[in-house]
């Protein structure tokens, strides 16, 4: 908005109105005089086009963004920290409350509701998602007793606060949408603020009238881990008489329908998440000097995992997901070490492969028959 009130600007003016006697040499009385006083307004104008910047949704960032989302009532998704299922033996079980280290990483042993022994990253975020299962998990202090203690599969994977950009999409969406009363986006915003959801599909009526389905996908783009689709149950209708409705043959838990959550009295919500489905890719790759087929399937395996995340958070509502040959062509074609590729097929197809809103898409074998020029 003021880009064009720059010091070199503001001083020309200031120099162009001067009277015609007046030394203006750099040095002179009459330039040093202005140029201070011209300093300090250049750097106003700045700091205004910085506090306008601030104050509008689609240019305000960190703090300032926060504000703005409580507004709306929409409020930034918070770091959670990776949970792992926790198995020793020994003479004596570690007091909860442990601490162990794996990984650069600390973690503190808890128990759930259901006594269950698990382990929680002491630091939040996507960084303590990474340890694999049988990895030593060496207590802190000495443990008397103790013969073996590792990692067991991951419960919850961690996650970063919500970025910027997510979070300003989410109030967009908000603000964008219709009014909230009960309806698709309100069931679709209850679940998204939910922290461990990255996105929600919502399906209205699939058990019949009052019925709302909403299903839960994790932050990485893949199926939500049972802890937060629990979470999401919890808050947007609480299930504690043992609900349940049939769908094809498949039984779900549904909310009371007594309003205790967000829900509305009446709405009977099952929170699910989604089922996976395998995607394995094949092709002849005709490789560049100096290239291997292992890095070429590495490579492969993460693009691809990228594009498939992306189709899991961000295909808009009611469109249908479909992975595309031609999309993991183009993901292909733009690897570094690849000359060019044939044969490539998708679960032994050429086809691409729909999925339905209840499926989600992840990466399953990628197999590549290298040839080298």
């Amino acid at each position: 908005m003021f880009e064009d009130r720059t010091y070199e600007k503001i001083m020309e003016e200031c120099l162009a109105v001067a009277p015609a006697e007046v030394d203006l040499r750099q040095g002179g009385i009459f330039y040093d005089a202005v140029a201070s006083a011209t300093f300090k307004i250049a750097q106003f104008y700045a700091d205004i086009s910085t506090a306008f910047d601030l104050v509008f949704l689609t240019t305000a960032v960190d703090e300032y963004l926060d504000r703005k989302g409580a507004e709306y009532g929409v409020f930034r998704l918070p770091a959670i920290p990776a949970t792992y299922e926790y198995e020793w033996s020994g003479d004596s079980q570690p007091p909860i409350g442990s601490r162990f280290f794996a990984e650069g990483l600390f973690f503190a042993l808890q128990q759930d509701d259901e006594g269950a022994l698990y382990l929680e990253a002491e630091a939040p975020g996507i960084a303590s998602s990474n340890i694999l299962s049988d990895t030593a998990a060496v207590p802190v202090e000495n443990v008397i007793g103790l013969v073996s203690s590792t990692f067991g599969s991951l419960i919850v994977p961690g996650a970063d606060a919500e970025n910027d950009d997510d979070y300003r999409e989410r109030i967009q969406e908000k603000i964008a949408g219709p009014a909230e009363n009960g309806n698709r986006q309100h069931y679709k915003t209850w679940c998204e603020s939910v922290p461990g959801v990255g996105r929600a599909r919502i399906l209205p009526l699939f058990a019949g009238e009052n019925t709302v389905m909403g299903v839960i996908i994790g932050t990485d783009g893949t199926p939500a881990a049972k802890a937060v689709v629990d979470q999401v149950q919890e808050y947007v209708a609480p299930s504690t008489l043992d609900k349940t409705v049939t769908v094809d043959g498949k039984t779900y838990t549904v909310g009371d329908g007594l309003g205790d959550g967000e829900a509305n009295i009446g709405a009977h919500f099952a929170a699910v998440a989604p089922a996976s489905v395998s995607i394995n890719i094949s092709f002849t790759a005709e490789l560049k000097s100096g290239s291997t087929a292992e890095q070429i399937k590495a490579e492969a395996e993460d693009a691809i995992t990228a594009y498939l995340k992306d189709l899991a958070l961000n295909t808009p509502e009611r469109q249908t997901v479909i992975v595309r040959v031609s999309a993991i062509s183009s993901i292909l074609y733009g690897l570094p070490g690849l000359l060019d590729y044939t044969g490539l097929t998708l679960n032994d197809e050429t086809a691409n492969i729909e999925l339905t809103n209840m499926q989600i898409a992840v990466l399953g074998e990628v197999a590549v028959n290298a040839t080298v020029r």
